[in-house]
């Protein structure tokens, strides 16, 4: 097996600006996902 090493490895190609508009309704919609909706179906369940 054959392994190579580079330093480029921590250089991030393209990505998106934590800060920018576009950033901050990609975490936004990530958070509601994550938290939200699980959240949700804890609180409201199903009702027998």
């Amino acid at each position: 097996m054959l392994f190579t090493t580079t330093n480029d490895v921590p250089q991030v190609i393209g990505g998106v600006d934590i800060f920018s508009p576009t950033g901050l309704i990609i975490l936004t919609i990530g958070i509601l996902f994550t938290v939200g909706i699980p959240l949700t179906m804890i609180l409201k369940g199903r009702k027998n």
